[in-house]
């Protein structure tokens, strides 16, 4: 299904390459049309921002990690109390101690699924502005560059020599990024 859907948006987007290529012609301006085709995970990847983004992600990633890590150690260690003591302990004392191990496996559940969760929205949100930069960027150079269009790289079988503008893509990207 999936690639049926590929197939059906690329025939889409080279018959309406096709259509503004003959209107163009048809048309009393007479210049060729200018197509260019972008590998988007290369530009993403060498896009000098989406380093930093990487490096930020890690420093929360890092700090959630230490959390969870001391977290993880509270309710060890109560664990091992427990473990120590259950014998010598009355019953009542017994069941107290187990329902506060239970409520620390709880918040430790907790913790761990909210610090997932707000980690894949930080991921979420910095892809999403790195991506909103690198669209603008190239339609920046698009019109700096006088494209009609520019494609992306996975929507194209066949592209000529010299259409490939991704390094330019990301050189103009990156000039912009210091």
């Amino acid at each position: 299904m999936k690639i049926l859907l590929k197939s059906v948006f690329v025939a889409m987007a080279m018959l309406c390459v096709a259509g503004y290529a003959f209107s163009a012609t048809a048309s009393k301006e007479m210049r060729p049309v200018k197509i260019g085709y972008v590998n988007l995970e290369m530009v993403f990847d060498q896009y000098k921002k989406t380093a930093e983004s990487r490096t930020e992600f890690e420093k929360e990633r890092d700090s959630q990690q230490k959390e969870i890590a001391k977290k993880q150690e509270e309710l060890r260690k109560a664990q091992e109390s427990y473990e120590k003591q259950k014998d010598v302990l009355k019953p009542e004392e017994k069941k107290k101690t187990e329902e506060e191990i239970q409520r620390l496996q709880q918040e430790f559940y907790n913790f761990v699924g909210a610090a997932n969760q707000k980690l894949d929205e930080k991921k979420n949100q910095l892809i999403e502005a790195r991506l909103k930069e690198i669209q603008d960027a190239i339609k920046e150079f698009a019109i700096k560059e006088k494209y009609d269009f520019i494609l992306n790289a996975q929507a194209i079988l066949y592209g000529p020599e010299g259409t490939d503008i991704t390094e330019q893509i990301v050189k103009f990207l990156n000039k912009d990024a210091k």
